[in-house]
């Protein structure tokens, strides 16, 4: 691996098990409308912008989709974020990271009033040098527009120096997007095969592995 100082890590997937309560939540919203969704589907949810995903899956209309994010934001702010686990092996990895020098952010499509909850509750912004998120509205909400903000936040102009850490083929395309490599990890909710296809620069099966392959020991 490249000798990169800055690590910028996705969320939910990459960070922490969050499926449990963004599935919960999607799942009360859409009953709450009758709107029929087998669990394949749900699953395929976590991780991009439900404007993107709610239409992609489900083909529903904006107007209707707006209806579902109120609903969804509502319930998650009070019960939904709190079902979340950081995965065995991230703290650990943060401390080497850190230690070794690194810049640590984080890049995440999740709106930044939960993004905060989460990163505040988990007791985990002490790691990182600036945590970005995606705004309420749809105005800044792909992945390659949060990795532009903490490019441009960090004032970072070499992105050689930079790697994107993330689950999905979001968290690549975000990246290269944006004229950063990525790694593609196999413990959030994607697989080998999305990350591939995506052309991921590298693919990590575990927290320590990743550690090793960034500090070069």
């Amino acid at each position: 691996m490249k000798n990169y100082d800055y690590i910028l890590f996705d969320l939910d997937g990459t960070i922490t098990d969050s499926k449990p309560g963004i599935v919960t939540c999607i799942r009360y919203a859409l009953d709450s409308k009758g709107i029929a969704c087998p669990d394949s589907i749900l699953d395929k949810m976590v991780g991009p912008p439900f404007r993107v995903s709610m239409r992609e899956f489900l083909g529903l209309d904006m107007p209707m989709i707006e209806q579902l994010i109120t609903l969804y934001r509502g319930v998650y702010e009070t019960d939904g974020w709190k079902m979340c686990e950081i995965y065995g092996g991230i703290i650990e990895m943060f401390e080497k990271l850190k230690a070794a020098g690194k810049h640590l952010a984080v890049a995440t499509s999740k709106p930044m009033k939960f993004t905060n909850l989460m990163i505040d509750g988990l007791g985990i912004r002490k790691y990182f040098d600036f945590v970005g998120g995606a705004s309420s509205d749809a105005s800044k909400e792909t992945k390659a527009d949060v990795v532009q903000l903490v490019l441009d936040s960090l004032n970072i102009t070499d992105k050689s120096k930079v790697l994107m850490v993330g689950d999905r083929l979001y968290d690549i395309e975000g990246a290269h997007a944006c004229g950063v490599d990525a790694a593609g990890i196999l413990w959030g909710y994607g697989d080998e095969e999305e990350l591939r296809s995506y052309n991921a620069e590298y693919i990590v099966d575990t927290p320590e592995n990743l550690t090793s392959q960034i500090i070069g020991k």
